[in-house]
């Protein structure tokens, strides 16, 4: 079949015009051919039109994610898009995106909706958010290397060792206390039993004179003592139970130390051998407790041979007031005979006795060791901060704080030592802490001028009670180390056994100098802390295990410490650790969760000084969001013969879009 198209020959060639002609099939198949090239046109473009799409959302949420907040950043290193609302996120995003979806190209798009998908802010996921930009800031941000995780380790492994020895060792010394009130409440029996033997002979030489009104007199005071000796040893026995308990306790401490790994071997032997001393003494006092045991049984006997003898002296007098003279020259009553009864009561009379020599025979050092064991019970800030370096009591402006908003209570650490490490060194970089600036070393006060660092540490609402808790972690620290050096000091425990052997007296009960020596270690150890941590708040460093040179107090020095007076170490020691160095040693042992969140508390009370409404949980650190939009086959609509969109035409896309700082 031919289709012609025809005209007059010469009329054609006037006109110019030629004659052609095309088949039917001819014009199908370049129909068909047509259509398949604007369909895989159109193909291209829709595939070009997806892509362009996603490049949109790409390029929005990149632009969303610039608006960091600029402070958070220029002062913490941190990136956060602060926000109010999800529909403020995805109304900026529209913003972003909304020039391309206007221009004039082959891919005309049209924004339907934009939606947030998932939104992690800062202080999610317990915190790991957080480390995460810390540990990318810090490890390629400026620094290069840190402490050697090995090495680190080691000086936790002593950090771990000291504190839980002093926690032994504060037992231990409440232990010697109640062994001394022990000793006290023996001497008390032993006294009254003294009394009690001037109170018989007293009578006796009433008896002697006949006196039966004195004779009386003594007896009576003679069995109001022996009535309290029951009581005295029911408290004797009370003391006795109490301290039998402590130390079991503390002996069930001590195993599980051991079996936890919180204590050296070396330390643990050390200290074994200073518990042994209190099981000697237990185990001896529960050979005296038998004697002691026996007085009541024995007062009683007694209180009834003393009411026999006032009952009889009283029927002499008696006999003797009722006596009629027979004549002038009747000599009157035999006195001698008539007393004989009461002489022979006197003679069974058997006087209690324990044979006991005193245990605390200098009552006033003892009593100064004492005092200085209970400095740790006062206000300690008071003995050891410098003038004019006394922080606030003020409460810290924690509102709607991370770590009460956040925080879901589940404190773990799930970094290793280095990473532990970096984290602990930025927020020694980033916060504040006492005497930052305050000593000559060329830091600066930052942040919100609080004790910052403390608080991260402690968490408690003010600076004072901060600085409190990081004195009282730095007193048992370096009182536990210090006893770990004076158990190694054979000339040290030797002084401290003389003491012992000064006080006790050395003429009692032998195991109490055993028990009084570790004491007096224990409290020499304290002492030593107090001066240690003066010297710290002060500025000063101070080795974290003393050698004989830098372990400065003397046991004189350490008497006089009972008036609450705590002299500075001076010595000028260079290589030891100053008080940040400790407060980084604190926070690379206990880093995790719970400290995330509490220097994230003094980031957001830091900014808020600037600006009032700032929150740490308006942040966000990871973004996906939803965008759908509407768009046509944009060759459909151009050459097709009804000359605009149909329904059929037009159709959506969605695309997801993520971005993490």
């Amino acid at each position: 079949m031919c289709t012609k198209v025809r005209s007059n020959s010469s009329k054609a060639a006037a006109e110019g015009v030629k004659e052609g002609s095309i088949t039917v099939f001819l014009a199908l198949s370049l129909t068909l051919l047509a259509a398949i090239f604007l369909s895989t046109v159109e193909a291209a473009r829709t595939q070009g039109a997806r892509t362009y799409f996603t490049l949109i959302c790409n390029s929005g949420i990149d632009s969303l994610f610039s608006q960091y907040h600029l402070k958070l950043w220029e002062d913490y290193r941190l990136l956060g898009l602060e926000h109010y609302s999800d529909e403020q996120l995805c109304e900026e995003f529209k913003d972003f995106t909304a020039p391309y979806m206007t221009a004039d190209n082959f891919y005309p798009l049209k924004q339907l909706s934009a939606e947030v998908a998932e939104k992690t802010l800062i202080t999610d996921l317990e915190g790991e958010i957080f480390e995460d930009q810390v540990l990318d800031y810090m490890k390629y941000g400026i620094m290069v290397s840190v402490m050697d995780g090995s090495a680190m380790e080691a000086l936790l492994d002593t950090v771990t060792d000291g504190a839980s020895l002093f926690g032994l060792q504060e037992s231990y010394m409440e232990h010697s206390v109640s062994a001394v009130r022990l000793e006290e409440s023996l001497e008390a029996i032993d006294e009254s039993l003294g009394y009690q033997d001037e109170l018989f002979d007293s009578a006796y030489k009433a008896a002697r004179r006949y006196d039966g009104s004195d004779f009386r007199k003594r007896l009576s005071d003679l069995r109001n003592e022996l009535e309290r000796i029951p009581k005295m040893v029911s408290d004797y026995r009370d003391a006795a139970d109490k301290l039998g308990k402590e130390l079991s306790n503390t002996k069930q401490r001590y195993d599980d130390e051991i079996r936890n790994g919180k204590l050296k071997e070396s330390t643990a032997k050390s200290l074994l051998s200073e518990m042994e001393k209190y099981s000697s003494y237990v185990d001896e006092d529960g050979k005296r407790r038998l004697e002691v045991e026996k007085l009541p049984a024995e007062a009683e006997e007694n209180i009834q041979l003393i009411d026999d003898m006032i009952a009889e002296s009283e029927y002499i007098d008696d006999y003797i007031s009722s006596y009629v003279y027979e004549d002038e020259f009747d000599p009157g009553p035999d006195l001698y005979s008539l007393w004989a009864p009461v002489r022979s009561m006197m003679a069974s009379y058997n006087g209690l006795d324990l044979g006991l020599n005193k245990g605390i025979e200098d009552k006033e050092k003892e009593s100064k060791l004492e005092s200085i064991s209970r400095l740790l019970d006062g206000d300690i800030l008071d003995l050891l901060v410098p003038d004019g370096m006394m922080p606030k009591s003020d409460k810290l402006d924690l509102t709607e704080a991370p770590s009460s908003d956040c925080f879901s209570g589940y404190d773990h650490c799930r970094r290793n030592i280095p990473d532990r490490i970096y984290i602990s060194e930025y927020m020694i970089q980033h916060l504040n802490y006492y005497g930052r600036g305050s000593f000559g070393d060329g830091e600066k006060a930052k942040g919100s001028g609080a004790l910052e660092l403390e608080y991260v540490l402690y968490g408690k609402e003010s600076d004072r009670d901060n600085l409190y808790s990081a004195v009282m972690e730095l007193l048992t620290l370096r009182s536990g180390l210090n006893l770990v050096h004076i158990f190694s000091d054979s000339e040290k425990r030797a002084q401290a056994h003389q003491l012992a052997l000064t006080i006790t007296g050395a003429l009692g009960f032998t195991p109490i100098v055993g028990v009084m020596s570790f004491f007096i270690m224990s409290v020499w150890a304290l002492g030593q802390a107090f001066a240690d941590v003066k010297k710290l708040l002060s500025g000063g460093k101070v080795r974290l295990m003393h050698t004989r040179d830098t372990f400065e107090l003397s046991l004189e020095g350490l008497l006089d410490m009972a008036g609450g007076t705590i002299s500075e170490s001076s010595d000028k020691d260079e290589s030891g650790l100053c008080y940040r160095d400790y407060l980084r040693l604190f926070l690379v042992q206990r880093q995790g969760t719970k400290q995330d969140y509490r220097c994230m508390d003094m980031i957001q009370m830091a900014l808020r000084k600037d600006q009032k409404d700032y929150l740490m949980k308006s942040c966000a650190g990871e973004l996906t969001l939803r965008s759908t939009v509407n768009t046509g086959h944009i060759f459909t609509e151009a050459l097709s013969f009804l000359g605009h969109e149909t329904e059929s035409s037009r159709y959506t896309m969605s695309a997801e879009t993520s971005f993490a700082y």
